[in-house]
This record gives C-alpha cells, sequence and structure tokens, in this order.
C-alpha cells in the first residue's frame, strides 16, 4: 500500500506543514538510482527519496544527512525556498513548487518512473532524471492524465466495490469494504443498477471518506503469516494482527526496510531452492541408473556361463569367429556370439569380466540405493520446510543443516610482502574480506591473488574497493556473509552516503581483464546484485556487540 495513491497523498498533507519556511538545499541522485531532494526545515534536515529501482520503488523521506557521494543534479534548485507540496488528483504525480521552478515526482513503478524539472509558469522542461524518446528539454510537459475512468464513466456490469477500486475514487479494497460496512451499503449491488442520484449519493460519500482518510490518516502496519502491509486506517483483513504507528512518515519507512528485508528473504530461499533442486535431480538421476545397475545382475550367470563354455572349447585359440557353438555337460548346445578381433579365449576373459562388472555394479547399488532414496526423501522434506522459512537466519540454518561445510574457512592466500596492501576484515562464520586500497591493489588482489571459485564484490556503477572473499572450497558462503561483505564493500566505495548501494557480485572465474584497460578495470560475465546498507566494519562490530 505505500505506492497506492492514498498513501502517498497523506504522506504529502502531512509533510506539507513541515516544508513552511523550508530551503532545497541540493537534489542528487544516489549510485543505487534513487533520487533524493536534501531539504532544511525548520524541523532539521529532511531528505525526501524517490526509489525508482527495485525492491523499494516507492516515495519516503529520511531523516538524515545526505550520502556524502552523490551526483548532484538541477543546480537551479539549489537555496530555492519551498512554497508547497501537492499531488495531483487521482494520479501518483508529487509537485514541490519552489518559486519560479517546479520539481515533479512521477512515483509511478516500472520505467515511466521519473524526477523532471520544471519552468513553472511555462511548463517548460529544463531537465529530468531520465529521458525517454518523446521527452527534449525546452519542450512543454504536461503529465499524463489518470488512466482509470470517472466513477459515473464506469460500466454499468461492475459492482459498486469494483468502482470504488477501480475508477478515479482510488478507494484501495479494505478502503472501499470499510466505506460499505460504515455507510451499510451492499458491494455487490450492480453499478448499472443504480438510478442517477444514488451514484452521485455513493461518489459524494465515498470522496468525503478517501479525503477524511488522508487528511486524518491512523496509520497501521498489518502482519499476515505470508507479510506486512501499510494501512490508513485499522480496516485491516480477518486473521491479520496490527499495531499503530506514529504517522505515515514512519509506516512508509518501515515498509521500505521491510521489503528490502523481504527482498533478501526470496533471494535466499530462490538460492537455495536451486541447490537442492540441482542436488535432487543428480540423485534421481543416479537412482534411475543404481536401479538399472540392480536388474543387470540377472545377465551376469549367462555371461560366466558363455566364458565357461569358451575356456573348454576346442577352438579357444581361434581368432576372427563371430560366433561358434558350445555344448554345455548336459548336452544343450548353445550359440556364443564371440568379438572376431579377439580369440575365443580372450571373449571368454571379456565374458567373465562383464559378469564381474555387473555383479559389481549390483553389489554397489544395493550399498547406495538406500543411501541415496534417503537424501532424496530429506531434500524433498527440506524443500516443503524451505517454504515456510520467514528469515534468512531460517534459511542459512537450513543450508547448513543439508549442504555442511567440509572445511572451516582457511586464512587468505596473501603472501607475506603483499599483505599490507590491503585490508583484512573478518566476517561471520570464520570468512575474511580482502578490500583493495587503490586501482593498482584492486587489480593484484583480482588477477593474481584470488582463485577461480573465490567470491569478488564491487559497490555497482561507482569507484570502489574490490573485495575477494576466500573460499577454501567450491562452496560459497551463506547469504548473510556475503550481505555483510557487500555492506564492506559499499562502506569503501563513492556511495558510501547512500541509502541502499546495489553491490555485484560473483565468482573471481566469471570475470575478464578487457584488453588495453586501466587498473581496476574488468569486465564481469556473470552478475549477481545484493542491495545493501554501507556499513563500516566497525558498525558491525558494535552491532555484534
Amino acid at each position: 500500500m505505500i505506492r497506492h495513491w492514498t498513501t502517498l497523498a497523506a504522506l504529502v498533507l502531512e509533510l506539507r506543514p513541515q516544508l513552511e519556511r523550508a530551503v532545497v538545499v541540493e537534489c542528487y541522485r544516489t549510485s543505487s538510482d534513487e533520487i533524493g531532494v536534501h531539504i532544511e526545515t525548520p524541523y532539521g534536515s529532511m531528505q525526501l527519496m524517490h526509489a525508482m529501482s527495485r525492491p523499494i520503488q516507492s516515495v519516503y523521506v529520511q531523516r538524515t544527512n545526505p550520502p556524502q557521494r552523490r551526483q548532484r543534479m538541477f543546480p537551479q534548485l539549489a537555496l530555492a525556498q519551498v512554497e508547497t507540496i501537492a499531488i495531483a488528483d487521482a494520479n501518483r504525480i508529487i509537485s514541490l513548487l519552489l518559486g519560479q521552478w517546479e520539481l515533479v515526482i512521477v512515483a509511478v513503478p516500472g520505467a515511466r518512473s521519473n524526477c523532471i524539472f520544471l519552468e513553472k509558469a511555462s511548463r517548460v522542461l529544463v531537465d529530468a532524471a531520465r529521458f525517454d524518446p518523446s521527452m527534449r528539454v525546452e519542450m512543454q510537459w504536461e503529465p499524463p492524465p489518470p488512466h482509470l475512468p470517472c466513477p459515473l464513466e464506469c460500466p454499468n456490469d461492475w459492482t459498486v466495490l469494483e468502482v470504488l477500486q477501480r475508477s478515479t475514487l482510488l478507494l484501495a479494497q479494505p478502503y472501499a469494504q470499510a466505506w460499505c460496512r460504515t455507510r451499510n451499503e451492499p458491494g455487490d449491488t450492480l453499478w448499472g443498477k443504480l438510478s442517477a442520484e444514488e451514484r452521485h449519493r455513493i461518489i459524494a460519500s465515498a470522496r468525503a471518506f478517501r479525503d477524511e482518510l488522508i487528511e486524518r490518516p491512523r496509520p497501521v502496519i498489518a502482519r499476515s503469516p505470508t507479510g506486512q502491509e501499510l494501512f490508513l486506517l485499522g480496516c485491516v483483513p480477518d486473521g491479520w494482527q496490527w499495531q499503530d504507528v506514529a504517522n505515515v512518515e514512519e509506516g512508509i519507512s518501515r515498509r521500505v526496510r521491510a521489503l528490502y528485508h523481504q527482498w533478501a528473504l526470496d533471494r535466499a530461499k530462490h538460492q537455495l531452492e536451486r541447490r537442492i533442486q540441482s542436488e535432487l535431480g543428480r540423485i534421481e538421476s543416479a537412482i534411475e541408473v543404481l536401479a538399472g545397475d540392480q536388474e543387470g545382475i540377472e545377465a551376469a550367470p549367462v555371461f560366466e556361463q558363455w566364458g565357461n563354455l569358451l575356456v573348454v572349447s576346442c577352438d579357444r585359440h581361434r581368432r576372427g569367429l563371430t560366433s561358434i557353438e558350445c555344448a554345455d555337460w548336459d548336452g544343450m548346445v548353445y550359440q556364443v556370439p564371440l568379438d572376431p578381433t579377439l580369440t575365443v579365449l580372450g571373449n571368454a576373459e571379456r565374458y567373465f569380466a562383464k559378469a564381474r562388472k555387473l555383479r559389481r555394479a549390483a553389489m554397489i547399488a544395493e550399498q547406495r540405493l538406500p543411501l541415496l532414496q534417503q537424501r532424496a526423501d530429506t531434500l524433498r522434506t527440506a524443500l516443503d520446510t524451505l517454504a515456510l522459512a520467514q528469515t534468512v537466519a531460517q534459511v542459512e540454518s537450513l543450508a547448513r543443516e543439508l549442504f555442511p561445510a567440509a572445511e572451516e574457512p582457511s586464512e587468505p592466500r596473501v603472501p607475506d610482502h603483499r599483505a599490507g596492501r590491503f585490508r583484512r576484515i573478518a566476517l561471520p562464520q570464520g570468512y575474511v574480506l580482502l578490500l583493495g586500497k587503490d586501482a593498482r591493489s584492486n587489480d593484484e588482489l583480482t588477477f593474481q591473488i584470488a582463485k577461480p571459485h573465490d567470491v569478488w564484490l564491487h559497490a555497482r556503477g561507482v569507484e570502489g574497493a574490490h573485495g575477494i572473499i576466500p573460499l577454501p572450497s567450491r562452496q560459497l558462503p551463506p547469504p548473510s556473509v556475503i550481505e555483510r561483505a557487500a555492506a564492506i564493500v559499499a562502506y569503501y566505495s563513492a556511495a558510501r552516503g547512500s541509502s541502499y548501494v546495489p553491490v555485484s557480485w560473483t565468482q573471481r572465474k566469471y570475470l575478464r581483464k578487457p584488453k588495453k584497460s586501466g587498473a581496476g578495470v574488468v569486465d564481469l560475465l556473470r552478475e549477481w546484485v545484493v542491495f545493501v546498507e554501507p556499513r563500516s566494519p566497525s558498525s558491525h562490530s558494535e552491532a555484534e556487540r
């Protein structure tokens, strides 16, 4: 609900009195593709943030100083006084009016999300965070109209609830249901069966309900077994638990943090599920092969019998035969196929070897099949357990139970004469993070010290230290270790002051050095990205204490 129009409208109304006599210090872009507006108010500093990328994709407020490293935008807005903040009716477009300028935040998730700088009087486009093919500087820009129909234009086969939710009234489902309950209106009544007077009455009442929701919200954080949500009043679905929050700003901030944690949980579950499914596939293939080996034991006595017949054959030294007739002790004659490149005696040895191989394979299958079937059952049970996991810690605990480390992480392999060129930082569970101090040491660490299966990390899209997690085996460290290392790598990058920083990580074997490139430049053949808040090594240590 933090992306819903009613929530954004309530946030705008909540911020409006705080922005009286406020001044814009600067606008900037962070490395995680967030647009920030640093505003000094009588109540302190405020960062109005527009996160255009996943997992957040929302407008929220931070009560902190701006990032130390940032790309400044729209320099004309420096020291501009804030007149007011507004939001378009039934449209997620927020406007900051700043004297002769207007800063427009298009708070629509996806590619249309944008931040546009206009000259207020003429509506002329001065600059934008993103330019699509239809945009150009000095053109007149107008916000796109709402894509929803007006209530009176809704189809007659819609119910009252559908009109409340899918028209420009923009009452989300819980709010629409709350309106029906409080007004004693049946929500399943068809819109076409109502008279014009009844329609106008419902529209006026719903708008009054929506305005009260925005002007006097009672925000709550509601939780269900599958997640949580922010509501502007206590109209939570049945079975949900909820608690009050101080204001809309705090509720949105808590949801922003929860969205990131949910994203991290989903990523950890996806990685472990892929690992389980991969091993389960190999085990099922092995079980199929071993079952065939058990059935193949039936041919072993036949091969042994043929071998015995060939050994006592009168033609046992002949070569070039494709088959031979041999009589058993009971007088029964057998046609035994032969390999013409071998003597009859050589074919006997070949059949004895085949029989031994079949018996050995059947014996191994008898020993391994119960173990593999037990492991397959364990993995299938683990998939059910994984689906119910609600924290990253639970996922990591399950991963350690299923895939115990073969050995403890070893000390990093750094020669003594090179040790001073890198930072060495301890990570949880005995892992170590090595960081380069400059471009030359980054290059040396990545292409000379790191082994192919070691984990490599770097803040995405900005300058910063290369990080290496040395691994004793091919098994990757748990997600929490990678996130801890990524937070430290983000701290030692140009994005140190950002709220959330995308950090690329991969294994060293997926890196290439471009031809004729400078020190520290790499090409990634495969890449995974984790969003983290930059944290210094000391802050991690203090948090653990």
